[in-house]
């Protein structure tokens, strides 16, 4: 991988990221940023099972991509991070 092609996959991921970071602040109704990749999405900020859903709509919407729901697994909401990769690979990036 050239030092161009890394730094468009950085970008690529950080776009990601900052979706479902932006898609946090939307559901749960507080700035979020700033969160870090390993912050927990259950533990450290609040999202539940309801919000959990809610927010898989908002990336979607934010995206523009659908995922697919059988792939879903609770460790895709262990962090802010877990959850950008998974939403990167359905996205297909």
């Amino acid at each position: 991988m050239t030092e161009n092609t890394a730094a468009v996959a950085g970008a690529e991921r950080e776009r990601y990221v900052d979706a479902v970071r932006k898609g946090l602040s939307e559901v749960l109704n507080k700035d979020v940023a700033e969160a870090a990749e390993g912050v927990r999405l259950f533990d450290e900020l609040g999202l539940d099972s309801s919000s959990a859903l809610e927010l898989l709509i908002t990336i979607e919407e934010i995206l523009d991509v659908q995922f697919d729901a059988e792939e879903l697994e609770m460790t895709h909401f262990e962090t802010v991070g877990s959850l950008a990769d998974f939403v990167a690979a359905e996205a297909g990036a």
